[in-house]
């Protein structure tokens, strides 16, 4: 315990020297470690790289391609989940003062705006002549919405109360 708080003002990687790299299955304080995974999934023109927790729910991801690969700094998705952990530790220190919402307005309010984000792209796909430019827009939007209706497809399945999405005709006949 005492080499515990010896530990408190390090960072992660100052304590992973002092303990020699033994930290499987411990907290050392003031760090949290959750269990997870880390996946990289094939795309067209790179590697998407995500970590997610131990329930598979993606907390950030990457897209790693020839160009980014040898950059320190890159964009960073950060989703919902790994928000929710970092607010987590800003209330336990003092530091985040959540926002109080109706949980039912919010839901709401994703919802519309996951609606206009699915109108400009369905705009954006609505062009008089189809250049390369469309159509590689048009195999970036379908992977992109592919991959986001699968993510809510399962994780809605999950939720009590919820109906399973129906079939469609064309994935019924594959």
């Amino acid at each position: 315990m005492a080499q515990q708080q010896d530990l408190f003002d390090m960072t992660f990687d100052q304590q992973l020297h002092v303990t020699k790299g033994r930290i499987e299955g411990r907290d050392i304080s003031p760090n949290r470690c959750i269990p997870g995974e880390i996946v990289f999934e094939p795309m067209a023109t790179g590697v998407r790289v995500t970590a997610r927790d131990g329930e598979h729910k993606v907390l950030w991801g990457y897209v790693g391609a020839k160009e980014t690969v040898s950059q320190n700094h890159c964009l960073v998705a950060m989703y919902d989940s790994l928000q929710k952990l970092v607010g987590e530790e800003l209330e336990k220190r003092g530091m985040f003062s959540p926002e109080v919402e109706d949980p039912i307005n919010a839901a709401h309010s994703a919802i519309d705006r996951l609606e206009k984000t699915v109108t400009q792209l369905r705009k954006s796909l609505k062009v008089n002549k189809v250049s390369d430019a469309t159509l590689t827009r048009a195999q970036t939007i379908r992977r992109m919405i592919s991959d986001a209706d699968r993510q809510l497809s399962h994780e809605a399945s999950t939720l009590k109360g919820m109906k399973s999405k129906p079939e469609s005709a064309e994935s019924a006949a594959e």
